[in-house]
């Protein structure tokens, strides 16, 4: 555990995450934006969402501490191995899988829960753009970024090619962070129906967890990874 006076509520979202990534719980329980908004100040995000500061530090300092490496101290290649491995293997192995569900709820109680159709539709879109972010990741960004931490030479072109991936790719997280926003908005922050079956809380539940790992998946790139290759392509 921390203690409040040993946390700054000026510094960033994001910087505070990667020094503890214990605090991911607690922010994604308050709804605070972490990720996409990793340059917010503690205190900004606080009076945005209406909360106490001081409220908010003591519960960041009274949450346990975890083994877990922090990604502000992870080499470029930790990082990128990281994300593919904890982010990367799981949507590939969710999103196909939660497709078939989320169809099949909006089909089966579609009439009852006209909103279905619409998570349907915006889930069917994140699907794809972020499939197509993953293999542009894997295929192109990732295997060039590995280049700055092993000094292997660089043109201008290419340097300005990676950094021209990085804002690109920040901005499919952006539009990522929309959907995910439009989906919690449309299901009422996730809110079971008294009919549910067993089927539609599952579809719930599995989208709400997508949401969490597609926010520390997010943070980890915009926050952590991105700022440590562009730090490394100034330093070339």
């Amino acid at each position: 555990m921390t203690t409040t006076t040993t946390i700054d509520p000026e510094v960033p979202l994001g910087r505070l995450v990667g020094d503890h990534p214990e605090f991911a719980a607690v922010f994604e329980s308050l709804d605070i934006d972490y990720c996409c908004g990793g340059d917010t100040s503690l205190r900004r995000a606080c009076e945005e969402n209406g909360l106490e500061v001081e409220a908010v530090l003591e519960r960041l300092a009274t949450t346990d501490s975890t083994d877990e490496l922090a990604p502000a101290e992870a080499s470029i290649t930790e990082l990128v191995d990281d994300i593919v491995e904890t982010h990367h293997d799981y949507l590939s192995a969710e999103l196909p899988s939660l497709e078939r569900t989320v169809r099949k709820v909006a089909r089966v109680h579609g009439d009852a829960h006209p909103e279905l159709e619409a998570i349907e539709a915006t889930f069917l879109e994140l699907q794809e753009e972020v499939t197509h972010h993953i293999a542009d990741e894997e295929e192109i960004v990732f295997p060039e970024l590995r280049k700055l931490e092993n000094d292997a030479p660089l043109t201008a072109v290419e340097e300005g090619r990676i950094r021209e991936a990085i804002d690109h790719l920040e901005a499919e997280h952006d539009a990522a962070a929309v959907n995910l926003e439009e989906i919690r908005t449309l299901s009422d922050d996730y809110a079971v129906p008294w009919d549910a079956c067993t089927s539609y809380r599952n579809a719930l539940d599995r989208l709400q967890l997508l949401e969490a790992d597609m926010h520390r998946h997010v943070h980890t790139e915009n926050n952590v990874l991105f700022p440590k290759a562009e730090r490394a392509l100034e330093g070339r």
